[in-house]
């Protein structure tokens, strides 16, 4: 098969997708396989075989593997669109496909359905994400091949130093939660990543509990203003922004880590990623989650409460998880696909 290009928004910044990405890139080139990596974002420091993406890059007829959402339709669109014409043969994957204002307008649904039928496969992370492509694009679920976007930790994440951005009060605290969002944004007119339950579910907490909200892009000021109301008056809650590196060694210093989504594509790299390292791991009843974790009812502000009382009695009793293996069978999946595909 002809050297592999992945093309998505590797880090900086740190999302899930991002850090996907680059364990991806890692485990196939671990494979033997010839892979770089194209970013539409930034270009993580110490990882090799990655750089800006170009136009030259997108008309050259060598395979592409695409990583997209819905909040990317129109990337989707072009790239869809300039491939077909061109020649260049491309996979996609899909990590979420929510739904969105633009999905009720025919021509928009019209051309992005032609996108991802021009691929020669469609990858979506989960059961869910192929339900949600089969009922706003109308596609065909047995064309779509649902393969989980759990990976091993990559050797880049483990090398990361711990952030600087961190609170000494956290970094030091006898109990140590903590709880990410990509992005600060409403979804159906909630917070879609659900730190605004935790804001509130980790008020009256024992004392010696510090909790970090570690937030990246701010599309809702109001969420923003929100957390900092609820952080001025607990002084245990701290709102970190500006992580300067991958989240892993963050999860790695805490005892608790927290995934409150309302709606996510797939079971939670966070978690995954927690549970590997032998953290506890509560996360909303949202979506199917990975062996291991706590669930709470999504939405409650009690539900989570309970659990994150009881996982921190367990915590100031010594008591932690035992480590539980990442499957890495998605990469030989992947390579299927690509033999499929490309050759």
């Amino acid at each position: 098969m002809n050297p592999l290009r992945l093309l998505g928004p590797f880090p900086p910044p740190y999302g899930g997708v991002a850090v996907h990405l680059v364990r991806l890139l890692e485990a196939l080139r671990g494979k033997g396989l010839a892979a770089e990596g194209l970013s539409q974002g930034g270009v993580p420091d110490g990882v090799t075989h990655v750089r800006r993406v170009g136009v030259f890059d997108l008309v050259r007829r060598r395979p592409i593997h695409y990583h997209t959402d819905e909040g990317n339709a129109r990337w989707m669109m072009l790239f869809g669109a300039a491939w077909r014409l061109l020649g260049v043969p491309y996979v996609v994957t899909v990590h979420s496909f929510r739904d969105r204002p633009e999905f009720r307008r025919r021509s928009w649904t019209r051309q992005l359905r032609n996108a991802y039928r021009g691929a020669r496969a469609v990858v979506a992370i989960s059961e869910d994400v192929r339900a949600d492509l089969v009922d706003r694009l109308a596609l065909d679920p047995a064309s779509i091949t649902v393969i989980g976007s759990d990976l091993p930790i990559s050797r880049w994440e483990y090398a990361a130093p711990l952030p600087a951005a961190l609170p000494e009060r956290w970094r030091t605290a006898a109990v140590r939660v903590v709880v990410n969002a990509g992005r600060l944004v409403r979804y159906n007119g909630q917070d879609l990543y659900g730190m605004d339950l935790v804001a509130q579910a980790v008020e009256g907490l024992p004392d010696d509990v510090a909790t970090a909200l570690v937030v990246g892009e701010i599309v809702d000021q109001e969420l923003l203003a929100f957390l900092h109301d609820a952080a001025s008056r607990n002084p245990q809650l701290m709102i970190v922004r500006n992580l300067d590196g991958p989240l892993l060694p963050v999860v790695a210093h805490a005892h608790i880590v927290v995934r409150p989504t309302r709606t996510e594509g797939g079971r939670s790299l966070t978690l995954t990623e927690a549970l590997e390292l032998g953290r506890w791991a509560i996360g909303s009843d949202a979506v199917e989650r990975p062996g291991g974790t706590r669930l709470f009812e999504s939405g409650s502000v009690e539900a989570l409460r309970q659990v994150l009382h009881d996982v921190v009695l367990e915590v100031q009793h010594g008591r932690m998880p035992e480590r539980v293996q990442a499957p890495a069978y998605s990469v030989d999946e992947l390579l299927a696909v690509y033999r499929r595909s490309f050759s």
